[in-house]
């Protein structure tokens, strides 16, 4: 097979109900050459700001967990290679303020597959929100941010959140509710 490696995520920065553009968070499988010729895949993550400058680049081994440090010469893959061929995914980011009494369900206002989702707490009323996944339901607090995500497994083909989670606000609770999904 020619070419090399895994998924190229990239984000619309569109979103729906009270939305702003968030953090963009992009992976794209580079190739490690030695001298010697050999190459190894390794993936690339950029993160833009909301202002689309970059902010970071973190190298990753293929599983998306493992710390990589180039030795070679880095490139785009070419020639036969045991890792899947390069493709595209589109990935849309999404925000919605909860500002009155009520439950969000997440997995029910995502349109794709969701891939990760981030619930911070602005301001608490007297019960406060909280969060229910299939682990159960926790109280969160002012100030409180919580984050899930799948980090892409290539080779596993895995890199999905799977529900429930929603979060239910009482009278007086502002909690932001940003996900990223892809079709």
């Amino acid at each position: 097979m020619s070419g090399c490696c895994g998924p190229i995520l990239t984000s619309s920065g569109t979103g729906t109900g009270n939305t702003d553009p968030i953090t963009d968070v992009e992976y794209v499988t580079l190739c490690d050459v030695a001298a010697d010729g050999t190459a190894t895949a390794f993936l690339r993550r950029f993160t833009h700001a909301q202002d689309g400058t970059l902010s970071s680049t973190v190298d990753l081994a293929l599983d998306g967990r493992t710390a990589y440090t180039p030795a070679g010469t880095v490139g785009v893959c070419s020639g036969s290679t045991s890792t899947q061929p390069v493709t595209m995914q589109t990935a849309s980011t999404h925000r919605q303020v909860l500002s009155t009494a009520g439950t969000f369900d997440v997995f029910g206002a995502a349109t794709g597959t969701v891939e990760s989702v981030t619930v911070t707490v602005i301001s608490t009323g007297t019960a406060g929100p909280s969060v229910t996944t299939a682990s159960g339901t926790s109280r969160l607090y002012g100030g409180e941010s919580v984050t899930w995500s799948a980090l892409p497994d290539v080779a596993a083909g895995s890199d999905e959140l799977t529900g429930p989670l929603s979060v239910t606000t009482t009278a007086g609770d502002v909690v932001a509710v940003s996900w990223t999904e892809r079709p």
